[in-house]
């Protein structure tokens, strides 16, 4: 599936509503954004905050534009890699729906465990659940229904490129979810702080929904045990950083 496969539809609700959407809440009173949009760890049942917060910005420039050309990006690579329109629409879903609860429940325990009050704002976890999609979109594009010969070293010419193989592929996963480590990181920026665990969050939500779905529809046995076991490495090493990040800041 290339750039002119895809209907007038989604070109449209993708690249011209949700950037739309954006803006508009963008240009709401703070005051409407601070009491019903913006994710506040001390008010723990503002409940449509959970899903709101991922839609809100109230910095236009590095924050709000910077989410949009990183998401645009992302989904421009979509665009010219997936050739599955079905599961397009399940990961786009989950990214916009999912992702947002799941992050902000990660946000919340987080500060709640580290006793201390914050607010979160800002696109960057469902970008982050798309930049892991691009990702597994080009792998896709690349290796297509190869990906179900790894089940099969018969059909490779020797053992060794076989195992050159199954070394490459997992070398790529690997590198993939180290991305979304990196992604995980808190970064202070001027007077705020990126919210890594939301970032981290959203990537590897999106590795699981494709991982989850790939599962039940194709048969490539190899291919998700080991996007399998490097998410399980993923998020350990993530929560082993969290677990360290939890102990400095508290001083225990």
């Amino acid at each position: 599936m290339n750039l002119r496969s895809w209907t007038h539809f989604e070109w449209v609700l993708f690249f011209v509503i949700i950037p739309t959407t954006l803006f508009l809440i963008y240009a709401l009173p703070q005051e409407i954004k601070d009491t019903y949009f913006i994710l506040n760890t001390a008010d723990l049942w503002n409940l449509q905050t959970w899903l709101l917060y991922a839609y809100t910005h109230s910095q236009i420039y590095p924050h709000l534009v910077g989410n949009i050309v990183a998401y645009l990006l992302a989904l421009i690579a979509v665009f010219s890699f997936e050739n599955n329109r079905r599961r397009f629409w399940i990961i786009a879903g989950s990214s916009f729906l999912v992702v947002p609860v799941i992050t902000s429940l990660l946000t919340l325990g987080l500060f709640r465990v580290l006793e201390s009050g914050a607010k979160s704002q800002g696109f960057s976890a469902i970008v982050a659940a798309f930049i892991a999609y691009t990702l597994i979109s080009l792998v896709l594009w690349i290796l297509g229904d190869r990906l179900g010969d790894f089940d099969h070293p018969e059909l490779f010419r020797s053992k060794m490129l076989f195992y050159l193989m199954c070394g490459l592929l997992t070398s790529i996963v690997a590198l993939i979810v180290v991305g979304g480590l990196d992604l995980g990181m808190f970064i202070i920026l001027g007077e705020s702080m990126s919210n890594g665990i939301a970032h981290f969050g959203g990537f590897i939500t999106g590795l699981i929904v494709f991982l989850v779905y790939d599962a039940r529809t194709e048969q490539r046995k190899y291919f998700q045990m080991t996007l399998g076991i490097a998410i399980g490495m993923g998020i350990l090493w993530y929560g082993n950083y969290i677990f360290t990040l939890i102990h400095a800041v508290k001083g225990v």
